[in-house]
């Protein structure tokens, strides 16, 4: 997550967070998820609000991006399944620093 606390939406990220009851219950099934991403791109509606105010970027340098993918979970009892998932995320890219979380969408607070 970003460090830049007034661009750091943490609910949106928790949200996405099992409870410690699912937790437990995962744990008791041995269950575990992997993730692959196939693409990523900056969604159409983000790219036309910074055509029409670009100095909005320079402030927060905070980017949208949706990824797409495959994700993967197994049971130890050997079952498994996997579903395509798409996520979209707001990104803070400053230059000359790492990229770093900012929060998730629909739900993120800017």
């Amino acid at each position: 997550m970003t460090g830049e606390e007034p661009y750091a939406d943490w609910e949106s990220v928790a949200a996405q967070i099992p409870t410690p009851e699912v937790w437990l219950q995962l744990g008791d099934n041995e269950q575990y998820a992997t993730a692959q991403s196939e693409s990523g791109h900056v969604p159409a509606s983000f790219e036309e609000q910074l055509r029409a105010r670009p100095d909005l970027i320079t402030e927060a340098y905070v980017y949208v991006v949706t990824v797409t993918g495959q994700q993967s979970i197994h049971w130890r009892d050997g079952g498994r399944g996997a579903e395509e998932r798409t996520v979209t995320l707001a990104v803070q890219c400053r230059p000359g620093e790492a990229c770093a979380l900012a929060g998730r969408l629909p739900t993120v607070a800017f």
